[in-house]
Formats: structure tokens, sequence, C-alpha cells
């Protein structure tokens, strides 16, 4: 069952019909290029089983749900490998803010926004990288405060296996050493 936004009532009167009208999700249908697409829309419906019944309403975040569901739905019907709501996906389920994930993926504070709203779908590079983050968001997690996600001394091993797996360690091996054992020395 949808959340009750705000502080409504259990059940509303349909200014439509004068009908009651309950707080659910309905499985709404949207046409798009020829192309038939259903989601589960919150909003307050006088019926929430009868698929011609669309007397109902939507408030607050309902509209969000429902423009997001649209440009969706379009983004899939153009092809798109990455439509605005599986974007969305990745960068919660990494727990960035629009914000942060612009500037993690260095693609600008705003892109996320913008590929969030269809207004711009991500360059190939972005979407490699969206892709890196289905499969592992743990790469792509906000760094703490003053924190890089470079590599850093607690990599040596990994940066050194990069090299010699890259056959450069015979010139570039040294530049890479361990410079916390000679600390310790």
């Amino acid at each position: 069952m949808a959340k009750m936004p705000r502080d409504y009532p259990e059940t509303m009167t349909s200014p439509e019909s004068g009908r009651p009208m309950m707080r659910g999700e309905k499985l709404v249908t949207l046409k798009v290029d020829g192309q038939t697409f259903e989601y589960r829309q919150p909003g307050w419906w006088c019926s929430l089983d009868d698929p011609d019944d669309l007397d109902g309403q939507l408030v607050d975040e309902d509209n969000l749900v429902s423009e997001m569901a649209r440009r969706t739905a379009r983004a899939i019907a153009k092809g798109e490998a990455f439509p605005p709501v599986l974007i969305r996906a990745i960068r919660l389920r990494c727990g960035l803010s629009q914000r942060d994930a612009g500037e993690l993926f260095g693609t600008g504070e705003k892109s996320f926004e913008k590929y969030e709203t269809a207004q711009i779908p991500p360059s190939k590079p972005t979407q490699r990288l969206l892709r890196l983050a289905m499969q592992r968001p743990d790469l792509f997690t906000k760094p703490a405060r003053g924190e890089g996600k470079m590599p850093g001394a607690a990599d040596v091993h990994l940066i050194q296996d990069t090299i010699r797996e890259a056959r450069l360690d015979r010139i570039y091996a040294p530049l890479f050493r361990d410079r916390t054992a000679d600390a310790a020395a």
C-alpha cells in the first residue's frame, strides 16, 4: 500500500464524480510510440482493481512518479540503455545525491539531474561507469570528507600488481614501491 502523503484522511471524495476515493497504487498503462508500458501509480482512486476506471487524483509525489514513468517509457521506446529511473536507481543504490554523483562520475554537478529528467542521455563513457556502478556500487559510494577514492598507500599491492600485469614493472615498478616499509625501517 502506498504511504499516506502529508496528513490526508483515509478516504477523499472525487471532485469529478463525487464517489469515494481511497489511497493506493493502481496499475496504469502508458502507450508510447506504439508500445505499451505498465507501472504502479500511487494516488487516490475510486477503484484500485478496475483498469478502465481512471477516476482518481494524484497529489504531491504522485505527480513525480507519473512523470518519471512517462520519461522512462519514452527512453525505453527510443532504445536508450539507461532510462531515467534506472539512472536514479543506480545513484540511490550508491547512496549519492545528484550533485555528489555528478562529481564522483566526473560529469558535472547538474548532469544527474539532467539524466534523471531525460533532458540529456549519459555519454558512452558515463554509461560504462553506470554499468560498473550497477555491478559494484561499493566502488561509487561517496568518500568520507577529505578522503579520495584514488588508489593510496593502502593500495600498494593492487598498484604493483596492475603495473606488473601490464608488463610495465621492469621500468616503472620502483616508482610504486611500498614506502610504508621504508618508513618502518
